[in-house]
């Protein structure tokens, strides 16, 4: 398996090392390892379970041809590909092209752009979560085009990709996405309006509000993400709201704390899947969770290493304690500028 994975980036790397005109790369690895406990409150008849856990391998491959053109991979070597679907396991696979200072063309696999914080932080850097954040699918092939501002506080960026919900190839489904992103220094903002196709024709709609405040060594996050079909009766009775609130006491220490709430009323709990409006919050769920925890991060000015434990704890029948420590550990094994 080791001798496959060099074979692979080797050939990946060297047409672009070699016949190129590379002015910047980098190639990194990822991994996290967690050891996981969770003990069932409400029940007898369920035994508490644990263990340890690979959660995630990835690879990352970004660079810079000329002033114009950079590229961007990340690929999740704990998952595999199909025959059909060769890009399962391929977060991203993109081009950017700068048609000047202000203007970007990307077209290839992407984030879908859907604002809210929790949504936009990498995988391995989220410990628990929304019921939204574990079933919205991430990445999908499209085109985008982004403009930002002369100051570079505020970025809009428009995205016509496959919908997440498309289950095959060719499937006629897509997403229409505006995104903006702002940065004032202390507040930063990722809002996004969604129109995504689940049924040729039918379309959920997502206001999605990501909100960050930043006051010294304190980060908080507020998310509110309401999902909208033309045939519901209340405009607010499907919805997710998140807050996140870390304070780093110094450069090795954080501690956090995170709780959320999943709401969809939009139809009786008892409709039929094929007649799903909400795909990812489905009827009937009033999923609530909370938790909280620390990371340390052991190296002497660098973030390459971190272990993290927390605990969290969901209304879920059986409802589960979850105690979980673990390490993230980041590997660079190229980051050269021409």
């Amino acid at each position: 398996m080791k001798r496959k994975i060099f074979y692979f980036l080797a050939l990946t790397l060297f047409p672009i090392l070699i016949f190129s005109q590379d002015r910047y790369v980098s190639l990194k690895f990822d991994a996290r390892a967690d050891f996981d406990y969770f003990h069932f409150m409400d029940t007898d008849l369920t035994k508490d379970e644990s263990g340890f856990a690979g959660k995630y391998l990835n690879v990352m491959l970004d660079g810079r041809i000329n002033d114009k053109v950079e590229y961007h991979w990340r690929q999740r070597l704990n998952r595999t590909n199909s025959l059909t679907e060769f890009f399962t396991a391929t977060d991203w696979a993109y081009i950017d092209y700068h048609l000047n200072d202000n203007f970007t063309l990307s077209a290839g696999k992407q984030v879908v752009a859907i604002g809210g914080f929790e949504y936009d932080y990498a995988p391995i850097d989220v410990f628990f979560w929304s019921d939204f954040w574990a079933n919205i699918p991430c990445y999908q092939l499209g085109v985008s085009i982004a403009g930002k501002d002369n100051s570079g506080r505020n970025t809009l960026l428009f995205q016509f990709a496959n919908s997440p919900f498309s289950k095959v190839v060719y499937e006629s489904l897509y997403s229409y996405n505006l995104l903006w992103k702002g940065n004032f220094g202390w507040f930063k903002t990722l809002y996004s309006v969604n129109m995504i196709e689940y049924e040729q024709g039918d379309f959920i709609n997502y206001i999605a509000l990501g909100n960050q405040f930043v006051l010294g060594g304190l980060t908080f996050d507020l998310d509110y993400t309401n999902r909208y079909h033309g045939k519901q009766e209340s405009f607010f009775s499907d919805f997710s709201i998140v807050a996140n609130a870390k304070y780093s006491i110094n450069d090795k220490w954080n501690v956090f704390v995170k709780g959320g709430y999943d709401q969809n009323k939009s139809q009786k709990p008892y409709t039929p899947v094929a007649d799903y409006w909400d795909i990812c919050v489905v009827p009937g769920t009033e999923y609530a969770f909370c938790g909280g925890g620390f990371e340390f991060f052991p190296l002497n000015n660098s973030r390459d290493l971190r272990v993290h434990a927390f605990c969290a704890g969901n209304n879920t029948a059986p409802q589960p304690v979850h105690f979980n420590v673990g390490i993230t550990w980041k590997m660079k094994v190229l980051d050269k500028q021409y």
